[in-house]
């Protein structure tokens, strides 16, 4: 019996720490979305497709990451759905800079930040 309750303590305290470990990710991502996000509304006000594309695959792939922690995570379908959504304005994003319509690129990085707000809005603090 002891042996079976200091096993789940165990599992149980792994489970903390690795949960803890997404959560410190999850703000090294938060972090890196905000600064990109700023970065590549710069780079395209400075019509430097080649920075402002290479932030656009940043944000691309950082929402990823994002989406996926709350698919893990569970119970947050919003969260699931606006991380899908700022992937889309992120793709957008870098189409628009691929073609230099950088109008159009500026107006989704915009709504990418727009995007982050109404979900900071739900879920924040984590």
């Amino acid at each position: 019996m002891t042996k079976s309750i200091i096993w789940r303590a165990c599992l149980a305290l792994m489970a903390i720490t690795a949960f803890g470990q997404s959560v410190d990710e999850f703000d090294s991502w938060m972090r890196t979305i905000d600064e990109t996000n700023q970065s590549v509304q710069r780079n395209i006000a400075a019509k430097d497709s080649a920075a402002a594309a290479a932030d656009a695959k940043t944000l691309d792939e950082t929402f990823q990451m994002v989406e996926n922690f709350w698919k893990k995570r569970g119970n947050a379908p919003d969260a699931v759905e606006l991380s899908q959504k700022a992937r889309q304005q992120a793709a957008a994003a870098a189409k628009a800079i691929a073609a230099k319509d950088f109008d159009s690129a500026s107006a989704q990085s915009i709504q990418i930040a727009e995007t982050c707000t109404a979900c900071h809005r739900l879920y924040r603090p984590l």
